[in-house]
């Protein structure tokens, strides 16, 4: 009924990731193609610096799970025109463990650090824009709704999210290491949330020269002004990183940003002086060849792993009262997904003994006139029928486990489903 196609940074480098980047015209041209060629019901389309998920519904075919699975794949290696094998980077899900992984990845316990809550804010923005372009199917709807509830009440329960711990405070963290930042000065490249909690992390390092730009001018001066830091034009960045010991940058840019030259020649200018360059952005804003450059150290967001696992160790002890919760939140869910696949039997048996009580063929005994006519009879009709229907659904659900027995369903739908 619904599917995952997730490339990750557990399995994924940086490398490929942001080769299967999607922006928000390519989510509505990607969920063209789906609809048209695989008849998909429901899209959403999460993409993060860490991770691509292509959440997909497809309710009425069921037992096509592998043939659907494989068409999405398909698609999307032709979309993104990648001719190499995905199947090393990729982790495929159906049914429940796609609801699971959702359920996990809100919790933040599918993040690079464990707990923070970056990720809620991108599937809100994710689920907003599915919603806002009819991309939304019931069960994938319901599914993220269900998720916020789960960790909501996660975070609320638990300490996983509790300590200052962001890729963004990774990074600041990892810069400490290298500098003392009481003496240093940072160039931070961008206005979103991860540079304004970059600058937030910075500014509590008692930073000695912090300095702020970004395409949109006004974003930088008002974040300047905001923090009491400094802002430059933009199109002085590359003046900005020559007087700076650190630059990190987190745009949303799909480009990159400066080129291996004119990191050489600020070198060139900067003599022996070290520089820290600190890429958080997928795609990737500076180009893999400047670690080549004498003097220059390079860290793209994967470089942060050990750090990460740092902070995983603080907030592990509170994941397995996460995953409780989640089991709890995750039956509950699947007994209503299981329960839609009875739907069909269900509708139908509500029209068929309609359509029988209201037929021209049908006539009352006691009046001998038909049956939709007969007053006596009429004022019992929704009486009998909501008994009797209760009863044999009650039956099926039973006899069926609630839609989980595969066996039973089929017998079923196949006994009380009209065809079509």
């Amino acid at each position: 009924m619904i599917g995952l196609i997730s490339i990750n940074y557990k399995h994924a480098p940086v490398e490929i990731r942001e080769k299967f980047d999607f922006s928000d015209n390519q989510k509505i041209e990607f969920h063209t193609i789906l609809e048209k060629n695989y008849d998909v019901e429901g899209l959403m389309i999460l993409s993060t610096c860490n991770r691509t998920e292509i959440y997909f519904e497809y309710e009425n075919h069921i037992g096509q799970e592998s043939k659907i699975m494989h068409g999405i794949l398909k698609a999307l290696v032709d979309y993104k025109s990648f001719f190499e094998s995905l199947s090393p980077y990729v982790n495929k899900k159906t049914g429940i463990d796609v609801s699971e992984h959702l359920f996990r990845l809100v919790a933040g316990l599918e993040s690079m650090i464990v707990g923070e809550y970056q990720i809620v804010e991108q599937i809100k923005v994710a689920f907003a824009f599915a919603k806002k372009n009819k991309m939304l199917g019931p069960i994938i709807s319901r599914m993220v709704q269900k998720s916020f509830e789960t960790g909501k009440y996660i975070r609320t329960n638990t300490l996983i999210d509790k300590g200052a711990v962001s890729v963004s405070y990774a990074a600041v963290e990892k810069s400490s290491r290298l500098f003392d930042l009481k003496k240093t000065s940072v160039l931070a490249v961008g206005a979103g949330e991860t540079s304004i909690l970059t600058i937030q992390h910075l500014l509590k390092k008692e930073i000695k020269e912090l300095t702020v730009t970004n395409r949109d001018a006004t974003k930088a001066l008002n974040i300047a002004k905001q923090y009491g830091i400094k802002s430059i034009d933009f199109s002085q960045l590359q003046s900005g990183i020559k007087d700076s010991d650190i630059a990190i940058f987190s745009t949303s840019s799909k480009n990159t940003l400066i080129s291996y030259e004119q990191v050489k020649e600020i070198m060139d200018e900067r003599e022996d002086k070290q520089l820290l360059l600190v890429d958080l952005c997928v795609p990737r804003n500076l180009p893999s060849s400047l670690s080549d450059i004498k003097g220059v150290e390079l860290i793209n967001i994967d470089g942060l792993k050990d750090l990460v696992n740092e902070n995983y160790n603080k907030r592990k002890s509170q994941i397995s009262k996460a995953e409780e919760f989640i089991d709890f939140f995750l039956l509950e869910f699947d007994d209503w997904t299981t329960s839609r696949q009875l739907r069909p039997s269900i509708l139908s048996l509500n029209d068929q003994f309609n359509n029988l009580l209201n037929s021209d063929l049908e006539k009352c005994s006691c009046c001998n006139t038909f049956l939709k006519d007969c007053s006596n009879f009429s004022n019992q009709h929704n009486r009998l029928r909501n008994k009797f229907i209760n009863n044999l659904i009650k039956k099926i659900k039973h006899v069926s486990d609630n839609g989980k027995n595969e066996e039973a369903l089929q017998v079923i739908n196949k006994i009380f489903a009209d065809e079509k």
